[in-house]
């Protein structure tokens, strides 16, 4: 449950290995945003095709359900510092792939591959960097840490987006590519220099079938089942109106650079919500805020159904995400409720909930995008959020813990 004990920025570098990590990790969403963006136009302009786009988009992330299924348990029973780095290194040989088929006539069919192969395996690096967190972060601490998370990982995602796009503009996908392999492989160096030696935390020997078995187990939980499904719907819906950045930004008549633009809207609104809430609200104060910040995600789509020019719709889209900080009321009570020895575990079934989301919004909004254009259908999607509030937000209410 919630204290009123709060912590600050400092307290939270001052942890040993914390500033690597944070490192680490803000490399990785840089290199992931460059690849994102410059596969996404690779397969727009080479079909033409709203669901195509958004079917790149989902790529990176739909198939690490079904690594979400196997793999996280084992991350509990592995040395954390050497399999984050493998991770690196694994992301930036996806990139430098894709780098090379984006030169060939079929480098849409076969980066496709590539990004689904990748997207297999993260699940099990993901829950080694969370459970990381967990051993370096306690308290209040482990809150503001993860807002923290937040706030530069959408910074990363800004100034991936931004310099993606007039590399874009100027040099072509295949030098955005090869930029985003680079900025992986530093990822996986810092994280093999600054890391702490963090040891295995489960003892038992692993079996494929001991991911969904604590999964169960876990979601039989009254407190992280209320809270991951108030998490899960509303990004899902949200990462459909990130999908449509490029057949937005085209509709439009507009160039790379403001696709680019849309695409940064939502990490700039969650970046501005997540200092916010996690810097001047106390955890009390962050639970009340919940509902708020998830009235204004839905509510601040709804004017997309105009199709408003591009500038506009992106500043919409960055309000909207402002409420995004409504995940942060939650950090605590969730990591609180997780079982000792399950923390990696846990995290790979929030993780898995999330790829599921940001892989089947964007199967929805595309289709729905080339019958209604993409404003409507990003309209439609801010409609869901609010009717999913309706329903998840009284679970949230009424949690009961019983660890």
């Amino acid at each position: 449950m919630s204290t009123d004990t709060r912590t600050t920025y400092r307290e939270v570098f001052a942890v040993p290995g914390f500033a690597a990590l944070f490192g680490a990790t803000t490399l990785t969403v840089l290199g992931i945003s460059l690849q994102i963006l410059a596969f996404s136009v690779l397969v727009f302009d080479a079909t033409g095709s709203s669901t195509w786009s958004s079917a790149a988009f989902a790529a990176g992330f739909l198939p690490g359900v079904v690594g979400g299924l196997l793999l996280p348990s084992l991350a509990d029973r592995l040395p954390a510092r050497p399999l984050i780095a493998t991770g690196g290194l694994v992301r930036a040989s996806g990139s430098a792939l894709l780098a090379l088929s984006s030169t060939s006539h079929s480098g849409a069919a076969a980066g496709f591959v590539v990004v689904t192969t990748v997207a297999l395996v993260h699940p099990l690096f993901s829950s080694a960097q969370s459970g990381v967190v967990t051993e370096l972060l306690t308290g209040d601490r482990y809150v503001l840490g993860q807002s923290l998370f937040t706030i530069t990982s959408m910074v990363a995602q800004l100034l991936g987006l931004a310099v993606g796009g007039v590399v874009l503009q100027t040099l072509g996908t295949t030098w955005v590519l090869l930029l985003a392999a680079a900025i992986q492989a530093g990822a996986a160096l810092l994280s093999t220099v600054g890391l702490p030696s963090v040891p295995a935390r489960g003892h038992t020997r692993w079996a494929p079938g001991d991911t969904v078995r604590g999964y169960r187990e876990l979601f039989s939980l009254s407190t992280i089942r209320s809270l991951l499904l108030l998490w899960w719907v509303p990004f899902a819906l949200l990462a459909g109106v990130e999908s449509l950045a490029v057949p937005y930004a085209a509709g439009s008549g507009a160039g790379g650079l403001a696709a680019s633009a849309l695409m940064a809207a939502a990490p700039l609104g969650a970046m501005v919500g997540a200092a916010a809430v996690g810097r001047l609200a106390g955890p009390p104060t962050r639970e009340k805020l919940v509902p708020g910040l998830l009235l204004l995600l839905g509510a601040a789509l709804l004017p997309l159904v105009a199709s408003p020019p591009a500038p506009f719709a992106a500043a919409l889209i960055a309000v909207a995400s402002i409420g995004l900080a409504f995940e942060i009321g939650g950090q605590g009570r969730f990591r609180e409720a997780l079982p000792t020895g399950r923390e990696a575990l846990g995290f790979g079934l929030l993780g898995v909930g999330m790829m599921t989301g940001q892989g089947l919004g964007p199967l929805i909004a595309g289709p729905l995008a080339d019958l209604v254009r993409p404003g409507p259908a990003s309209a439609i999607m801010g409609g869901l959020i609010l009717v999913s509030a309706v329903f998840l937000l009284p679970r949230q209410d009424h949690i009961e813990d019983r660890i």
